[in-house]
């Protein structure tokens, strides 16, 4: 990576002038986009968190989420990662939302209205109204059943109740986490079928700089289809699902290709926008499974993610810091 890269330096800029979405002055348009992945997303979870920690989340005019992505994007913008990471870890927790025997039984393996709906109101409470009234809007991604098209849910969010539906909507992973939601006519499954690295979305609205957060590291080729995914699609036949019969078909040259972009965007420091840059988990982490439910290794996928994200970030921050510390203490 170039020692200065223009999204740190807009970053930076931003953080030492202490502005937010309302009052901007250097007339970009930044956003944060997040990777799911399951109980991969500690990882991202982790970054989330080193942006809450640093200050940055005021830093960015709108935050796209995939699946769990969404989840952790709804954290930074609300105000709540720090308690809501730890979510992660609390014993127990994760074996409830993700058991494999519930498929023997034809349930869903991965619980997402539970995650939701149960743990986000009663085991790790989430303040729904302050997502919902964020000044840093965000955009849960989904992909739309008919047409695999990636569908940005920001425009049907209006109250707590409409918010975790479309984060219902985000990570509602094919059979896996049960049959498509319907918002507003539209029949919807996990983002990571149509867009698993929501850039894309945060680009064709206006976006001139994006960091996005991986969830695999570098040296981890994208991956396919799963057998299981292309065999419920080629069974439900073009007729039942005619977007997931394309999108599926063409998701490793997708993937591919979106981790060429962001790996080159990411050396470049460019002079014409979009600018890219990605964050990765290093080499040596562990491989997470998207199951996982073990506390110690989800808890340290989450620091592992967030020593990251500040490794990456925070050097570039130094003169920021200083900035800001210096206004608090006058």
């Amino acid at each position: 990576m170039p020692r200065r890269h223009a999204v740190l330096e807009v970053l930076a800029s931003r953080l030492a002038e202490g502005t937010g979405p309302g009052d901007r002055t250097d007339g970009h348009r930044v956003a944060l986009a997040i990777e799911g992945g399951g109980s991969r997303a500690t990882y991202s979870s982790g970054m989330v968190l080193g942006l809450e920690r640093l200050g940055l989340a005021r830093c960015f005019d709108a935050v796209y989420g995939a699946s769990a992505g969404a989840l952790a994007g709804s954290w930074l913008v609300g105000g709540q990662t720090e308690k809501c990471c730890a979510g992660w870890w609390e014993p127990g927790l994760m074996e409830r939302v993700t058991r494999p025997v519930r498929g023997l039984r034809g349930r869903p393996v991965v619980d997402v209205e539970y995650l939701v709906e149960t743990v986000g109101e009663e085991i790790v409470p989430v303040d729904w109204q302050a997502i919902v009234d964020a000044e840093v809007p965000l955009h849960p991604v989904a992909t739309d059943v008919d047409t695999g098209e990636a569908l940005d849910l920001h425009g049907t969010i209006s109250d707590p109740a409409s918010l975790k539906l479309a984060l219902r909507a985000s990570a509602n992973v094919p059979l896996l986490a049960g049959f498509p939601i319907e918002i507003h006519g539209r029949r919807l499954v996990d983002a990571a079928v149509a867009e698993p690295l929501p850039f894309h979305t945060a680009l064709d609205q206006g976006a001139t700089h994006v960091l996005m957060l991986r969830t695999r590291r570098a040296d981890q080729e994208a991956i396919d289809a799963t057998r299981l995914e292309k065999a419920l699609v080629t069974r439900l036949g073009q007729t039942k699902v005619p977007g997931l019969v394309h999108v599926l078909g063409n998701r490793l040259e997708t993937r591919r290709a979106d981790d060429e972009r962001l790996a080159a965007a990411s050396l470049d420091a460019g002079s014409e926008p979009p600018h890219l840059l990605e964050v990765r988990p290093p080499e040596g982490a562990d491989t997470i499974n998207p199951l996982e439910t073990d506390p110690d290794r989800l808890r340290r996928g989450v620091e592992t993610g967030c020593d990251a994200l500040r490794a990456l970030v925070e050097p570039a921050l130094e003169g920021a810091l200083r900035a800001r510390e210096q206004k608090v203490s006058s």
